[in-house]
């Protein structure tokens, strides 16, 4: 690869990456369809670039795509409390409160089981709460990451938010990207307050 070939890589792959970088951070349905296409067009550019032909670029097109399904976004968010404080107490099993704020994952858990690209899942965690006395509340910050073979293919907009003592359940919607590829993907529901985390893994299915 000559000198100027390198140079272009290197800024193709750094351009990329803030475009990228940027449809994240806003976080919209749309934006993830616009990161689908930069992932190609990023592909294609650096396929041509390392093959100096078509076919580098209908290669790294391809591949580039998978860039895409870094930018999927929450379309729909809920939370709501579905347990009491008391009924939290037996999840943890203490029967006094704790010195600093504590969370546990119940279960995470996805609906449908399997869905076909463009289709909707719902991430669903449902996790308990568990303060000091004399605390009413504690800021909750609640992540996933997407994984597929061992890999981190996603990771979703961090949600948080001011808890009670309790059992919360919150609701996550996401769409498939057009170009993911099937097989099983693995989602790791997070839940965190201060220096307490817990984690928790679903599954489901991407069929064509």
């Amino acid at each position: 690869m000559s000198g100027n070939r390198e140079l272009g890589l290197i800024g193709l792959v750094v351009a990329g990456s803030v475009l990228i970088a940027g449809c994240t951070s806003l976080g919209s349905v749309q934006n993830q369809a616009l990161g689908t296409g930069i992932g190609a067009a990023l592909g294609c550019g650096v396929g041509a670039l390392i093959t100096g032909d078509a076919r580098g670029c209908a290669t790294g097109a391809a591949v580039g795509a998978l860039v895409g399904f870094g930018t999927v976004a929450i379309s729909q968010y809920s939370a709501k409390q579905v347990r009491t404080a008391n009924a939290d107490a037996r999840v943890y099993g203490i029967t006094t409160p704790p010195r600093t704020p504590q969370v546990k994952i119940r279960q995470g858990s996805t609906a449908p089981r399997s869905a076909a690209p463009g289709q909707q899942v719902n991430i669903v965690t449902d996790y308990s709460v568990a303060l000091p006395r004399g605390v009413s509340q504690t800021t909750v910050s609640e992540s996933w990451v997407l994984m597929k073979d061992g890999k981190q293919v996603a990771v979703l907009p961090t949600k948080s938010a001011t808890r009670t003592a309790g059992g919360w359940e919150s609701d996550a919607e996401i769409t498939i990207p057009p170009n993911a590829e099937p097989g099983t993907y693995v989602i790791e529901h997070r839940v965190k307050a201060g220096t307490s985390y817990d984690s928790d893994e679903s599954t489901f299915v991407v069929h064509a």
